[in-house]
C-alpha cells in the first residue's frame, strides 16, 4: 500500500507544483530526466535483467519478449508525443485527441506499476540477492522517471484546456494507473490465476519497455552526439546510485 501511495503522489505533487507556479526551469527538468533515465537503465541492466534470466525460462524466449516490450513502448510513444520522457509539447494539432495520449500514458504507467510487486521477483529468487528489496530499487527509478513526466503532462493539459480543474482531473487518470498496475499484478500473483511462466513473460515485456524509455532519454539528451561533461557526470551519477542501491540491499 505504501508503494502505491508513493507512486500516486509522484505524479500528483509535480502536477500541483505546476498549478501553483507559472513556470519552471526546462533545463533543470531535462537534467533531472537524464539522471532518472540513467538510473532506470542501470537498474534494469544490473538488477531486473539478471533477475529475469535467473527464472529458469529459455533465455532466447526471454530475449524475444524483452524485444516485444521494447517495440510496444515504441508504439505507445507514437501516441504520447514523448510526454513520458518529460517532453512538453503543446501539440500543434489542436484537434489531436487527448484521450489517445491519456490512454497510451495510462498503459505505460500501468505496466510500470505492475513490475513493482515483489511476487514477480521473490517467487523464484527466495535465496538470491536479487530478491531482497526489489520493489524499493525499482520504485526509486519509477518515481524519478514519473516526476518529469507529470510535469510535462500537466503543462500540456493546462495549455490545452486553460482549466486547472479539468487538467487536474485528467492527470489523476495518469496518477492512478501505476497503483492500479501494482494492485493488478499482486492480485494475479497471489490468486495464481495465471501460470508462473506467464507472470515472468509479462515481467520481460515490461523490462523491454524500460529499456526503450531509458535509452530514448539518452539519445534525445545528446542528439548531436557531442560530449557534454555536465550530462555525462549526471549520467554516471545516476548509474552509480543504481549500483550503490543494488549493493546496499
Amino acid at each position: 500500500m505504501i508503494n502505491a501511495i508513493i507512486l500516486f503522489l509522484s505524479a500528483v505533487l509535480p502536477a500541483i507544483f505546476i498549478l501553483k507556479n507559472s513556470g519552471f526551469s526546462s533545463k533543470q527538468l531535462q537534467l533531472s530526466l537524464v539522471f532518472a533515465g540513467s538510473y532506470l537503465f542501470s537498474v534494469t541492466v544490473i538488477h531486473l535483467i539478471p533477475d529475469l534470466f535467473l527464472s529458469g525460462l529459455d533465455p532466447f524466449n526471454l530475449g524475444l519478449y524483452i524485444l516485444i516490450g521494447f517495440f510496444i513502448q515504441k508504439i505507445l510513444e507514437n501516441f504520447t508525443s514523448g510526454v513520458e520522457h518529460g517532453h512538453i509539447h503543446h501539440h500543434e494539432n489542436r484537434s489531436y485527441p487527448v484521450a489517445y495520449l491519456l490512454i497510451a500514458l495510462g498503459i505505460h504507467s500501468f505496466l510500470e506499476g505492475s513490475i513493482m510487486t515483489n511476487s514477480l521477483h521473490d517467487h523464484h529468487l527466495a535465496d538470491s540477492v536479487y530478491a531482497h528489496g526489489s520493489s524499493s530499487k525499482i520504485l526509486l527509478g519509477i518515481v524519478m522517471h514519473k516526476i518529469p513526466a507529470a510535469f510535462a503532462l500537466m503543462a500540456l493539459l493546462v495549455a490545452r484546456y486553460k482549466s486547472k480543474k479539468k487538467a487536474m482531473v485528467l492527470l489523476l487518470i495518469f496518477a492512478l494507473s501505476s497503483p492500479l498496475g501494482l494492485f493488478f499484478s499482486e492480485y494475479l500473483s497471489h490468486a495464481q490465476i495465471l501460470p508462473k511462466d506467464y507472470i515472468i513473460i509479462f515481467f520481460a515485456v515490461v523490462i523491454g519497455g524500460f529499456l526503450q524509455i531509458s535509452t530514448t532519454i539518452f539519445f534525445e539528451s545528446d542528439p548531436h552526439h557531442k560530449l557534454n561533461w555536465q550530462r555525462l557526470i549526471i549520467t554516471i551519477s545516476g548509474a552509480a546510485l543504481a549500483v550503490g542501491v543494488q549493493l546496499s540491499f
